[in-house]
């Protein structure tokens, strides 16, 4: 009977813990599967910006490694500069 009475009373120091540990274990895995989602959208976005911003750094370095070259007017006719 005394050993009841000794586990009664662990019981009764330790019932916060044994209650709300497992709730906040619970609350924190839902807080975590509802943030996944978002995280991976805003990773998403982030590497669709990545890629749109690399494509206009390759067009950049494109633009700049062309060689422009001038067309001459074949007769002073074509000439419009005056």
């Amino acid at each position: 009977m005394k050993d009841f009475l000794e586990i009664f009373k662990w019981f009764e120091r330790n019932m916060f813990k044994l209650i709300f540990i497992p709730i906040g274990v619970v609350i924190t895995y839902i807080i975590i599967m509802f943030l996944i989602p978002i995280f991976q959208f805003v990773g998403f976005v982030g590497d669709g910006y990545n890629e749109v911003q690399n494509i206009f750094q390759e067009m950049e370095k494109y633009i700049e490694e062309f060689k422009w070259e001038k067309e001459l007017p074949s007769s002073p006719k074509d000439d419009k500069s005056v």
